[in-house]
């Protein structure tokens, strides 16, 4: 019996040892395992390529753009920006997540080499290609103001406008009728909105609106026609050229500094139309950016009218405008365009 006791024990006391030995030996950290390891100094090596591979998708960026491909470990100036990048996405994470990886650097760069220091419309983007002898802004004014052809006293377009709705969000299509008369007067209704300016006040609903308030709508209401068209901008430049869809179209950047803003007009290469509008307006903390596409011009009684409008604020939320019908007008009503009117 003392013989089976013993042999129990011994039993026992080898299984532990057997099993140890079974076991892989623990991993090697990344600096043991490769040169001039800084920032993962602790981290398994297995967790470098990875990391490495993160990086590189979350910047757009390739093995060569930081590091010298005849010797990894050599050190150059982006591997040294990468570990300040590193230290502050970890510093960040560990004062305001309690050290949870919330905040990575696909959060400010997704997929950029810099990131975007503003929220930007779909489709818009500040980076233009150089154009050979560009005509000069005057030349591109001028074409659009003859291709728009007549100023008519007045212009009425109706159709349906889809759009978010101000008290729940939800997006709704409603009738709309929107009204220019000469004087930068202007009214539009649809839905729960209502707004206008009779050329020099400018309102929605019931309230009269003034700053970049105004500033907003009073983008929306401009006619982009007759000679003064493009008044109010300081010293435009041609900056390049791109494509909206399949068509090529000449960018002028201007200031308006009646608003304070910076707008970039687009337009088409072929037909000289406006095509878009992009303001850029500067706050404390960040840019705001938002635009206006238009598009399907029709011929109504010798002037062009875009048939469809498209409004996308900073926030990415569309007005979208299709008008089935225009007309001109010998007049308007100067009561439509007063305040709440």
């Amino acid at each position: 019996m003392k013989r089976l006791a013993r042999l129990v024990c011994l039993a026992f006391g080898i299984i532990p040892i057997a099993i140890y030995s079974l076991q892989d030996p623990p991993e090697k950290t990344a600096e043991q395992v490769y040169k001039d390891v800084q920032s993962f100094k602790g981290v398994p090596a297995s967790d470098m390529i990875p990391a490495m591979q993160f990086m590189s998708a979350a910047l757009g960026y390739q093995c060569r753009h930081c590091h010298d491909t005849n010797d990894y470990a050599a050190d150059t100036h982006l591997k040294t920006t990468t570990r300040e990048m590193i230290e502050l996405q970890r510093d960040i994470n560990k004062r305001y997540f309690k050290g949870r990886l919330e905040v990575t650097c696909m959060s400010c760069h997704n997929g950029k080499e810099h990131p975007t220091r503003q929220p930007m419309p779909t489709g818009v983007t500040f980076n233009h290609d150089e154009i050979d002898n560009p005509p000069t802004p005057e030349a591109l004014f001028a074409k659009q103001i003859a291709a728009m052809g007549k100023v008519p006293a007045a212009l009425v377009r109706t159709g349906s406008m889809t759009s978010p709705n101000l008290q729940t969000d939800k997006v709704e299509t409603h009738p709309i009728v929107f009204t220019q008369a000469e004087g930068g007067k202007f009214r539009a209704e649809s839905g729960d909105k209502k707004f206008g300016s009779d050329g020099k006040t400018t309102w929605f609903g019931a309230n009269t609106l003034s700053g970049e308030s105004a500033a907003v709508f009073d983008r929306i209401g401009r006619a982009w026609r007759g000679e003064t068209a493009f008044a109010g901008l300081d010293q435009p430049i041609v900056t390049g050229k791109t494509k909206i869809g399949k068509n090529d179209v000449i960018v002028v950047t201007a200031p308006r500094p009646a608003t304070g803003s910076t707008e970039q007009l687009y337009f088409d290469a072929k037909t000289h139309l406006l095509t878009r509008v992009v303001n850029l307006k500067r706050s404390t903390i960040g840019n705001v950016v938002s635009a206006i596409d238009f598009s399907d011009y029709k011929d109504i009684r010798g002037t062009r009218v875009p048939m469809k409008v498209v409004v996308t604020f900073a926030g990415g939320e569309p007005w979208i405008m299709d008008f089935r019908s225009a007309k001109v007008e010998a007049s308007a009503q100067e009561s439509l365009f007063q305040v709440g009117g």
